[in-house]
């Protein structure tokens, strides 16, 4: 009535039973409170091999425990990776939150760049920038270099100025000088063109003489370009001095001068304008303020 048993499938059928109670070890490792999973496979082989066992057996059961804890370790070592790309990817998103309101550029590992900056969209003028106020200082050096260069290229500029002694007893002369020379520097190249006819001015200095444009009495220390440049004028409203420009030859080559077209200067000594600065014309007259020119 029985069937003959084979020994192969009742050893199969062992060996399966035996598998299937070692993967069943992590699951009831925590019902061992301190034992690791290693330690638990290792009881488990010890209460397999009590008693008579044969040598294939025995060699056997020891491979399927071994299999089963590097199985074990590696699971943990996979776990353990995951576990560290996922906090990894938190705490980069987590940055990059943080580090958005600063507009920082953050490269593929999450670490920012030394490229910094401000945020676009975002109003930041008033906040002191090292980079802006160069570019301010660079840049006001160079209008200012260019504003000197054409201030002095004024002051080169030729410009002919006619004069003659205050009683007009004689024709009036002129001179060419560039502006930047001074009413008391003009005074002497004046002083030396008149002396011929008024020899008694070679016992008077520039410093005793004036010089009246237009009704005003000009100051020693101011240029001709102070005056030209700041538009002075007379009570009236009037220019002082007033240009057209007019092209000339001179050794072969042609430039630019600048004719005074409606003023003749007064040339005087002070000790005589004390006298009869009460009578006219000389009561019209008026000193230009030099405080606002200098």
């Amino acid at each position: 009535m029985y069937k003959d048993i084979d020994i192969n499938e009742i050893e199969k059928l062992k060996k399966d039973q035996e598998m299937m109670s070692l993967k069943r070890a992590p699951t009831n490792i925590k019902e061992r409170f301190g034992q690791s999973n290693k330690d638990f496979l290792e009881d488990e082989f010890k209460q397999k091999t009590v008693g008579l066992v044969t040598r294939e057996e025995f060699k056997r059961k020891r491979e399927n425990i071994d299999n089963l804890v590097m199985q074990d370790m590696k699971q943990k070592q996979e776990e353990e990776t995951k576990k560290k790309m996922e906090l990894k990817q938190k705490r980069k998103v987590e940055y990059q939150k943080k580090t958005t309101l600063l507009s920082f550029d953050l490269d593929e590992e999450g670490s920012p760049q030394k490229s910094y900056g401000k945020n676009e969209h975002v109003d930041t003028t008033y906040l002191p920038d090292m980079n802006r106020e160069r570019k301010i200082e660079e840049m006001t050096r160079q209008l200012t270099e260019q504003y000197q260069k054409e201030v002095e290229s004024q002051k080169d500029s030729l410009i002919d100025i006619q004069f003659q002694y205050w009683d007009a007893s004689t024709c009036s002369k002129s001179l060419r000088i560039k502006k930047k020379m001074t009413i008391l520097e003009f005074l002497e190249m004046a002083r030396r063109e008149i002396i011929r006819d008024f020899g008694f001015l070679t016992e008077f200095s520039p410093e005793d003489l004036i010089i009246v444009a237009n009704g005003m009495i000009l100051p020693h220390k101011l240029s001709f370009y102070d005056l030209i440049a700041h538009k002075v004028k007379n009570r009236s409203g009037t220019l002082i001095f007033q240009f057209d420009r007019r092209k000339v030859q001179a050794k072969g080559q042609e430039y630019e001068v600048e004719v005074e077209k409606s003023t003749t200067c007064k040339i005087i000594e002070k000790f005589r304008y004390e006298k009869i600065k009460h009578i006219y014309p000389c009561s019209k007259w008026e000193n230009v303020e030099i405080n606002k020119y200098l």
